[in-house]
């Protein structure tokens, strides 16, 4: 009797075992895009910088919000809001002393592993492009380009109508020409 319960026991427990993610998959952002930054984000990540066109961005270390990723120091975060709602999320690696974070693949990987596998030819180390994924009322860009002697890499996570906002705010930015004085 006593054999049959520790065995049922034991297949219920490899059965839930085998349920269980090995890793978590997906950083757990602040909050999807398209959602408000409300008073308990305020409160558990300070206010939003001060900006009289609703543009707003927070920068974050990446390994808070992916702690099962490995990210180090290196790694961040940078949320951009337009009107306190969420329109850009930049998991990007810091490469700006060396390409230490881009060397050691971790994005990358993390990339495939939340949103899907991508061909980086022959030899991961040396991609050189993007990839996009299409996912409900969102795309996913992976880009990985070497600028000189540096790598920027970032994932670029948005929607079609933020991304269009995000680029008219830049481009009134850009037309915006200092005022110099005159004396």
């Amino acid at each position: 009797m006593l054999k049959k319960f520790l065995i049922k026991i034991t297949i219920i427990s490899v059965l839930f075992l085998l349920n269980l993610p090995i890793a978590n998959a997906k950083c757990k952002f602040i909050t999807d895009i398209g959602k408000k930054f409300t008073k308990s984000h305020e409160k558990e990540y300070g206010a939003l910088p001060e900006n009289e066109n609703g543009y707003n961005e927070l920068e974050i270390v990446a390994s808070e919000f992916c702690p099962d990723d490995n990210f180090d120091d290196n790694f961040l975060i940078r949320y951009t809001f337009i009107d306190k709602t969420l329109a850009a999320i930049q998991l990007f690696a810091d490469n700006s002393i060396d390409n230490s974070a881009t060397e050691s693949m971790k994005l990358m990987k993390y990339a495939k592993r939340a949103y899907g596998d991508f061909d980086t030819g022959g030899n991961p180390e040396f991609y050189n492009n993007f990839n996009i994924w299409e996912k409900v009322q969102k795309y996913i860009v992976y880009n990985r380009r070497l600028i000189g002697d540096f790598w920027e890499e970032e994932i670029y996570i948005s929607s079609e109508k933020y991304y269009e906002q995000l680029v008219q705010y830049e481009n009134q930015q850009e037309s915006i020409e200092p005022v110099e004085n005159e004396n």
